[in-house]
């Protein structure tokens, strides 16, 4: 088979760089693609789409590979990786910014903030734009300007013929209903954004932590707490074996923070680093990005939560945590949603789930491929645990072990999804292992 009629940089098993680029932000991911296509423009990724449709080879499409499950990547599969496509345009004018699928959220943010605007996008600066703005896109403000996907107007996809199509509200409305919250993957590849974006100055960054003696008392806390927190504010938190955390972003100042979350401040164990402090939102987002470490091993899920759990759901998820195998790398994690989010029906887009209070994630890590199972078969348990508990998944936190996954990820939307996959991808040439069927 020849690898002649691609362009781009063309990457295969006989390179050096091959070991290193062929893998995924998860260390438990472990394939071997046939090739990897590193395009820098629209033709370099249309004749990869040609490439494999001549050659009968699946694709898959990568852009920062943090896709928890691998589904960017495959054995014998060929990788158009957009990576180098990643050039940021600001109209300071009309208060919009192109972005190229391959940026990652790090550079966005530095690039948006040299021209006075925030983003709205996820904490990690490592993750690629477009599965983040594809399956939804959550983050520390999306209360307050909505989810990522909100604020897209326009993008840019090369379809499976290898054409390139524009997709907006007035040109191709069906399929930019679809990409708004279903995208990642299933129509084609993704080169380019249109976003609407804002005016940021100084935030209030939250960074709180406790020792884990009061973790019933939080969770609770936490779910009376968010009926009623003010739009301006979204936080992230969770709890291991022996701790908690919760970081946030206010849009406002630090003496109405502290009264907002003045009740989480009297609960016991409240460790002396944390801090609430009204920073430029440029630094908010480095203190936040710095939270993460160097990539792992993993297996992580989420789903959406519409009802309150009760004080024996709550005892019963600490207990989980407390049989979890390792001492501090399991997790009941906690992601704010409402605000924005829920003012819009659930069929404005694909993303389905928007009158949920937040989303319940369950989080392993560990360093030896021989612990895999031990881990993997914690979240599994905690998983049916919760699921009773809760409706829908969230598509940007995968989980391989779905039954009638297209109906978790994407509700009553998903009827319609299929609509749009058949006319715009026939012959099912962008199909993965959770792909829309035709």
């Amino acid at each position: 088979m020849s690898f002649n009629e691609l362009t781009g940089k063309v990457i295969t098993p006989s390179d050096k760089e091959y070991d290193i680029l062929r893998l995924e932000y998860n260390l438990a991911i472990n394939k071997f693609p046939l090739a990897i296509v590193y395009c820098y423009d629209y033709v370099d990724v249309s004749n990869a789409i040609k490439w494999c449709r001549r050659n009968h080879v699946r694709l898959r499409i990568r852009n920062g590979g943090h896709n928890y499950e691998g589904y960017s990547t495959g054995t014998g599969i060929l990788i158009i990786d957009t990576l180098y496509m990643n050039k940021i345009d600001i109209d300071t004018e009309q208060n919009i910014a192109k972005i190229q699928s391959g940026a990652l959220l790090g550079n966005i943010y530095s690039k948006l903030w040299d021209q006075g605007y925030g983003f709205y996008g996820g904490t990690c600066p490592s993750v690629g734009i477009s599965g983040l703005v594809l399956g939804g896109g959550i983050g520390l403000s999306c209360r307050n300007f909505g989810l990522v996907t909100d604020n897209l107007l326009e993008l840019q996809i090369v379809d499976e013929s290898g054409k390139l199509l524009t997709v907006n509200r007035n040109i191709n409305p069906e399929l930019f209903w679809a990409c708004r919250g279903a995208g990642g993957g299933n129509f084609g590849v993704v080169i380019c954004y249109t976003f609407k974006v804002y005016k940021v100055d100084k935030i209030t960054l939250i960074q709180l932590r406790w020792d884990g003696s009061s973790r019933d008392k939080f969770f609770d806390l936490w779910q009376r707490w968010l009926k009623t927190a003010p739009i301006k504010i979204s936080c992230f938190s969770g709890f291991n074996k022996n701790s908690i955390y919760l970081n946030g972003f206010f849009y406002g100042s630090k003496s109405e923070a502290e009264k907002i979350l003045e009740k989480f401040l009297l609960l016991p164990g409240l460790l002396d680093d944390s801090s609430i402090e009204h920073v430029p939102f440029i630094d908010a987002v480095g203190a936040i990005g710095s939270f993460y470490g160097p990539p792992n091993r993993f297996k992580a899920t989420g789903r959406f939560v519409y009802r309150t759990l009760t004080k024996g759901n709550i005892k019963n998820l600490i207990e989980y945590v407390d049989m979890s195998p390792g001492e501090d790398s399991c997790y009941i994690r906690l992601y704010s949603l409402g605000g924005k989010i829920k003012n819009l029906p659930n069929n404005y887009s694909a993303y389905y789930y928007r009158s949920a209070k937040y989303i319940i994630g369950i989080t392993a890590d560990w360093e030896k491929d021989e612990n895999a199972k031990l881990y993997t078969s914690w979240v599994e348990e905690v998983f049916k645990y919760v699921k009773p508990l809760t409706d829908g998944c969230y598509v940007n936190f995968p989980y391989a072990e779905l039954k009638n996954y297209g109906y978790a990820y994407y509700g009553g939307n998903y009827h319609d999804l299929k609509k749009v996959k058949r006319t715009y991808d026939p012959n099912d040439i962008f199909k993965f292992q959770q792909s829309i069927k035709p």
